[in-house]
C-alpha cells in the first residue's frame, strides 16, 4: 500500500487527541493547534460536515521519529542525512487515484468550501498553509515542489500567493518572459515524508522533491495528471487544488505570521492564482500547517536543512564525528546546535564557521555541545555554555 497521510494517521492513532466537540476552523482552530503538544483531528466543524481536519503530526522528534519509522529521536537527523544522501526515488503514471473521487470543475470551484483555517489574528484573511505548490519548468519539464503560503480573497476562484526566492519563483519567471499563464497546483494532505522533502532547497536537474521523498520511502510515487491543466500530481493526495497564474495579475497580499514568528515582512502585490479545479477524496482529511511557533511549521523546514548539515558538517577537516544536528523551533530556526565529539584544536571553531557559513541562509548563531548535552533540552545547552 502506498505512504499517505491516512496510512501515516493509523500508525499514529495511539498518540492523536480526537476532537468531537464543534470548533470553528476560520475562528478557533488556529489558537488550538498552537497550544497542542501533539497530534490533533478534529471531527466536527460546523459548515464543513463531510471535512476531517488534522494538524500537529511532526512538531517534535518522536512524531518525526514515527514518519520515517524510526524508535529513538536522536536516530532522526542523522537517519534523514543518510537516507538523503543515498536515496532518489522516481514517479510512476496512474490513470486514476483517490484524490479523484469529488471532482469541482470551472464555474463550481468553490475555495472557500475548503476548511481553511486563519492561522492568527493580523492575519491578511484565511492562509492555505499546508499545499505543496507543484510548478514545472517548461523548458526542461521537471516539477519543483515547495509549501507555499496561499491567501483566499472574497472571489472563491481566486487567491494570491508569495513565492519569491524559490525554484517555483524561477519558473514563473520563465513563464513571464514567454507571456503566457503558469500552470500551477497545490497538493494537501500526503504521507509527512513528501512534505518534509517538499522543503528541501538544493539543486535537482533530472528529479524532483516528490521522488526526493520516494526514495526515502522505498516507494515509486504514483501521480495523476490534473484535469484542467498540463500538470502531474501525486494520486494518493487528500486534496488537489488546480490553476493558473497569468503574468501580469497581481493582488494584495499579507500580512501573515511567518516562520519568524513575527506577522509583517514579505508582503504586498503577490501574483494571482486563477483557480480551475478542485478534486479531493470522499470524506476528506484536511491537513493543516499552523504557522506559529512551536508547530509543524518550524520541522517541515529544518529537517532537511539540519540533515544536509549533518552531511555537510562531517567533512569539515576531512572526517568530523558529527553525532547530530539540531536547529530549534524556539529559535526560529536561526540558531543551530550540533552535538560532535572534538578531537584536536580548532577542530570546534572550523565545525561552527562550516555551519555558519552553509547553503542556507537562516542560521546565525552556531553551538558545539559535547555527546552528553541533550541538544533537544534548552536548559541543558545554555548549562553547557555557561559552565
Amino acid at each position: 500500500m502506498p505512504h499517505s497521510l491516512r496510512t501515516f494517521l493509523e500508525s499514529i492513532d495511539n498518540r492523536m487527541l480526537h476532537i468531537h466537540d464543534p470548533v470553528d476552523p476560520l475562528t478557533q482552530i488556529g489558537y488550538l493547534c498552537s497550544e497542542s503538544q501533539g497530534p490533533l483531528m478534529f471531527h466536527n466543524m460546523p459548515g464543513f460536515d463531510e471535512w476531517r481536519l488534522t494538524d500537529i503530526l511532526i512538531k517534535d522528534r518522536a512524531g518525526q521519529a514515527a514518519a520515517f519509522g524510526l524508535d529513538s529521536a536522536n536516530e532522526v537527523c542523522p537517519y534523514l542525512a543518510e537516507q538523503m544522501a543515498t536515496k532518489r526515488g522516481k514517479s510512476v503514471m496512474v490513470n486514476d487515484g483517490p484524490v479523484k473521487e469529488v471532482k469541482m470543475l470551472g464555474k463550481d470551484v468553490d475555495l472557500h468550501a475548503l476548511p481553511i483555517p486563519q492561522h492568527s489574528h493580523g492575519d491578511g484573511g484565511r492562509y492555505l498553509g499546508s499545499g505543496i505548490t507543484i510548478t514545472k519548468d517548461p523548458e526542461t519539464g521537471i516539477r519543483n515542489e515547495a509549501i507555499i503560503r496561499m491567501m483566499l480573497t472574497d472571489d472563491p476562484r481566486k487567491a494570491t500567493f508569495w513565492m519569491a526566492a524559490r525554484h517555483n519563483y524561477a519558473h514563473y519567471m520563465k513563464y513571464v518572459e514567454k507571456d503566457e499563464p503558469m500552470p500551477m497546483a497545490f497538493a494537501i494532505g500526503l504521507h509527512p515524508v513528501y512534505e518534509i522533502m517538499s522543503n528541501w532547497s538544493g539543486k535537482h536537474e533530472d528529479f524532483d522533491e516528490l521522488e526526493y521523498g520516494a526514495g526515502i520511502l522505498g516507494e515509486d510515487i504514483e501521480m495523476i495528471k490534473c484535469d484542467t491543466i498540463d500538470l502531474e500530481v501525486p494520486a494518493h493526495a487528500e486534496v488537489v487544488i488546480e490553476g493558473l497564474v497569468h503574468p501580469k495579475d497581481r493582488a494584495p497580499e499579507g500580512p501573515f505570521g511567518e516562520f519568524t514568528t513575527f506577522g509583517a515582512g514579505a508582503e504586498g502585490p503577490a501574483p494571482v492564482f486563477q483557480i480551475t479545479g478542485i478534486t479531493h477524496r470522499k470524506d476528506p482529511i484536511f491537513r493543516h500547517m499552523q504557522a506559529t511557533w512551536f508547530t509543524d511549521h518550524q520541522p517541515l523546514i529544518t529537517l532537511p536543512m539540519e540533515a544536509t548539515y549533518y552531511n555537510r558538517l562531517k567533512d569539515t577537516h576531512g572526517n568530523t564525528n558529527i553525532l547530530d544536528v539540531f536547529v530549534p523551533p524556539w529559535a526560529s530556526q536561526f540558531m543551530m546546535i550540533v552535538q560532535m565529539e572534538a578531537r584536536w584544536d580548532g577542530q570546534v571553531r572550523d565545525t561552527l564557521m562550516s555551519a555558519l557559513s552553509g547553503p542556507n541562509l537562516h542560521v546565525k548563531v552556531a553551538i558545539a555541545v559535547d555527546e552528553d548535552v541533550d541538544i533537544y533540552n534548552a536548559e541543558e545547552v545554555l548549562w553547557a555554555i555557561a559552565a
